[in-house]
């Protein structure tokens, strides 16, 4: 469907408006979802510092409290040998398992691992040794609680042990433990409304889950991750890049506890990590898309509407072409017809009087006058009948003053002093150097007899840097070499100024002008890719500014 003229500027418009818009859409979307990427990783930094904390609480606690009962006088009797008032030891052990939900067994033992007294019941339905000696060896050792490796006990369950040293008179004489349930740890997990796909997990010192929500339930007590534990050794906290155990990829942001060893970890599947990203990309593709789609249509209908533009300046040259050659019809014929009485009158004067010799030398300069006026008026007519094709070449003015010294005396005439200011810096035209000849030709002409008892004529170049403003009267930008030809004449009236370039409009008596002279002109500059310009004041002169471009390339010489 083609768009009505009237249309055509609003389409542009409307596309060279939302052009930019869709690209800073595209550009600002981009920008907004790799944000949202950037939020989700603070958000698993943020929820691992909250939880870390939680876990560290929690652990603190309830090594407090146990290192609160190791400290009880009931045990104080283990310094010098006697044994544990065991029905004592059991309250004491109710009373504090009602404060500490998580623990299912408190267990006092000697220095060498074996149990002394179960509390509530007896681990495994028989005494023995404790299950996880290791820790216990390290308490022994150091004098130090720790917290030791989850484990399945013998009825199946898993649990962790928090170990304290009895210390009396300054040495361990047993090792209390409290064997804790890592539901508790689960239930801080859980509390924390995980986003969809994520998964969180608690890691003791040994590398195995202690807690875990958001993937399989049944991992408990399994080793973790190669990744978990490679980025625990390598810092205290970070992101890296992880597998989950049901072989999902991940980003991890994770957090050790310094004081005993665990991390806290949270996991973000890499599909949702990456899809912001990868949403991203797709929305510059789209907005890429869209934007050339746009600039293209843009760029289609703006040489249309060129080329629309260009047929309609070119009719409207023509029509205008037209319409002055119909008034030429006028004031052309009247010339001729005076150049043709001229030659007519002195035919007839030659035929009455063919042996006068004397008339006849009178007469014969006016009939080669008419006849040198008419073949002048033919040219002119024949130039504008057809359109000038002009041949460009660079050249340097410099190489031509000369020539164009003796055109201007010549065309100036005798009561005419004439001037020609070339500076030896002038950069190089590019041009028809010829076609320039014969507008510099018609503006002598015209300054000729706009000085009728003679004046001064002068003709300056000079180079001009035009730069891109409002206002300026030659429309251009760039540089420009600027022939201003400068008459003392009786000057133009104002409101003959705007008319002084149509073709065929002249201001001289008639025969003394067709009024192609300044169309000449004004068409040689336009063609060149300048202008010409015009200021003039009646009873002063008048200067015409002819703007050629300058060269890129080296100059023909002339």
């Amino acid at each position: 469907m083609l768009l009505k003229p009237h249309h055509r500027p609003l389409v542009l418009l409307v596309l060279a408006a939302l052009l930019p818009l869709v690209v800073l859409s595209a550009a600002l979307g981009g920008a907004w979802l790799r944000g949202q990427q950037s939020a989700m990783e603070a958000n698993a930094v943020a929820l691992v510092e909250r939880l870390s904390a939680l876990v560290d609480r929690e652990l603190s606690a309830q090594m407090d409290a146990l290192k609160a009962m190791a400290a009880s006088p009931l045990l104080d009797g283990l310094a010098v040998g006697r044994e544990v008032d065991a029905a004592a030891f059991f309250e004491y052990a109710e009373r504090v398992q009602g404060a500490m939900p998580l623990w299912s067994t408190i267990v006092l033992s000697d220095v060498e691992g074996n149990r002394l007294v179960d509390a509530p019941f007896l681990v495994g339905g028989v005494r023995g040794r404790v299950l996880e000696l290791d820790s216990h060896r390290r308490v022994v050792e150091t004098g130090n609680p720790v917290v030791g490796t989850i484990l399945r006990g013998p009825r199946g369950v898993h649990a962790f042990p928090i170990r304290v040293p009895v210390t009396r008179n300054g040495a361990t004489v047993a090792v209390l433990s409290a064997v804790v349930m890592p539901e508790g740890f689960q239930s801080l997990l859980f509390g924390n409304r995980l986003p969809p796909g994520w998964i969180a997990a608690v890691i003791d010192a040994e590398g195995r889950l202690v807690a875990r929500a958001g993937g399989e339930p049944d991992l408990i007590g399994r080793h973790a991750s190669e990744n978990a534990l490679s980025a625990r050794r390598a810092a205290g906290s970070g992101v890296y890049d992880g597998m989950s155990l049901e072989g999902t990829p991940t980003v991890v942001a994770f957090r050790t506890l310094p004081d005993y060893g665990w991390s806290v970890h949270f996991a973000i599947p890499q599909d949702a990590y990456r899809a912001p990203v990868s949403n991203a990309l797709w929305l510059a593709g789209v907005g890429a898309l869209a934007s050339l789609l746009m600039a293209g249509a843009f760029l289609w209908l703006l040489s249309r509407e060129l080329r629309l533009r260009r047929r309609q300046e070119a009719a409207r040259e023509e029509s205008l072409r037209l319409e002055a050659l119909g008034r030429m019809t006028g004031g052309v014929a009247h010339d001729i017809a005076n150049l043709l009485t001229v030659v007519m009158s002195g035919i007839a004067v030659i035929r009455r009087r063919p042996d006068d010799p004397e008339r006849i030398t009178r007469v014969l300069p006016e009939i080669e006058g008419a006849v040198t006026r008419g073949q002048a008026l033919m040219r002119q007519m024949a130039a504008f009948g057809r359109r000038s094709v002009y041949e460009p070449v660079p050249f340097r003015l410099q190489d031509r003053k000369a020539a164009l010294e003796a055109l201007l005396a010549r065309s100036a005439g005798s009561a005419v002093s004439t001037a020609l200011i070339v500076p030896d810096d002038l950069w190089p035209i590019i041009a028809d150097p010829d076609a320039m000849e014969v507008a510099l030709l018609n503006l002598a002409v015209n300054a000729r007899d706009a000085m009728p008892d003679g004046g001064t004529l002068t003709v300056m170049a000079e180079n001009r840097g035009l730069p891109a403003r409002r206002g300026d009267d030659t429309g251009l930008t760039g540089d420009f070499i600027a022939l201003a030809v400068r008459d003392t004449g009786t000057g133009i009236p104002p409101e003959h100024l705007h008319q002084i370039f149509e073709p065929f409009f002249t201001t001289k008596p008639d025969g003394k002008g067709t009024g192609l002279g300044l169309s000449q002109v004004f068409g040689f500059a336009r063609q060149s890719g300048g202008t010409v310009t015009v200021t003039s004041t009646v009873g002063a002169g008048t200067t015409v500014t002819l703007y050629l471009p300058r060269a890129a390339t080296g100059a023909t010489p002339g």
